[in-house]
């Protein structure tokens, strides 16, 4: 299912106004690098795995069905049942902006408790809203299989990101602090979490990491089919990266490209975890202003 003109797949008008059906499985990328063949899975994964019970449902049930050897991202390993390697990508999430990550999600109480709403409703909402009393509507779509009616490259449009060529150069340019463009807004509003922090959380990068890592590992033990369990969006990086030339890229760019691809496949080489003592801690720091800032104005109503 990889065709712009795939007959699996059907347009916005289509889904919104009855005419298509919704899917009843997860759609996937078909893709060769390196001699590896990979299915490449992507999902809505939320803050715990879905915004409702019955997607995550769905998720794990691809997983259960998915050829060859499974990955996950990060933490797909605690979030689904099956994912078999975890790809470490967080390894490119810079310290600075571990630390930016949580102070933005901290330094509110409307957006803390915005945050951990949505938390918990995900883990207690049984199923989307999407198609509710017979009304289908954009906005609901972000936790529902309609999604996956669509083609990957309209549900990234659908989403506001940038096309894979030109949101790898925006990544490249915000870790030197030189960034273009403002986050994408999804248009359901159970994702407002993703346009606070998507400029931290290096997507492009994250998606060259994990496709280098998971092939090279493969490679490593004389695999030759995986499956990539993935969050949305790198899906479709992955598959731009695959026919990708490094070499026509800006010097910038093809140097950040080379050194995350460098420490991809010296990473999938060893069977050592890397140590997340930094990250955790760069997360903590990110947290304590917020935190400072509550105690005083507490000890204040208090006196």
């Amino acid at each position: 299912m990889t065709s712009a003109g795939d007959p699996s797949y059907c347009t916005v008008a289509e889904l919104l106004s009855g005419a298509a059906a919704i899917p009843s499985e997860i759609d996937r990328i078909e893709l060769e690098y390196e001699g590896v063949r990979c299915h490449v899975y992507g999902v809505l994964h939320g803050l715990t795995g879905g915004t409702n019970l019955e997607y995550k449902g769905h998720v794990e049930r691809a997983i259960a069905s998915a050829p060859g050897l499974i990955f996950g991202e990060m933490r797909f390993i605690q979030m689904y049942c099956g994912i078999e390697v975890d790809m470490d990508d967080w390894t490119e999430i810079p310290l600075a902006d571990a630390f930016r990550m949580q102070l933005k999600a901290t330094i509110s109480p409307l957006r803390l408790w915005r945050v951990q709403r949505t938390r918990r409703a995900e883990r207690k909402t049984v199923t989307d809203r999407f198609g509710a009393d017979g009304v289908r509507r954009l906005q609901d779509i972000g936790g529902s299989m309609a999604f996956h009616a669509l083609h990957p490259t309209e549900r990234r449009q659908i989403a506001g990101f940038l096309s894979p060529g030109d949101y790898l150069v925006e990544n490249c340019l915000r870790r030197r602090g030189l960034g273009r463009t403002e986050p994408p807004a999804f248009p359901d509003g159970d994702w407002h979490w993703m346009q606070m922090v998507e400029p931290q959380l290096n997507i492009p990068l994250r998606s060259v990491f994990m496709l280098e890592f998971a092939v090279e590992r493969a490679r490593a033990i004389g695999v030759e089919e995986i499956s990539i369990f993935v969050g949305e969006i790198h899906n479709s990086d992955m598959q731009w990266l695959a026919t990708w030339d490094a070499g026509t890229a800006e010097d910038t760019v093809r140097v950040t490209v080379d050194g995350v691809r460098r420490r991809a496949r010296a990473l999938a080489r060893t069977t050592r975890r890397p140590s997340r003592i930094g990250f955790v801690l760069a997360s903590l720091a990110g947290t304590m202003p917020a935190l400072l800032a509550y105690a005083v104005v507490g000890a204040w109503i208090l006196r």
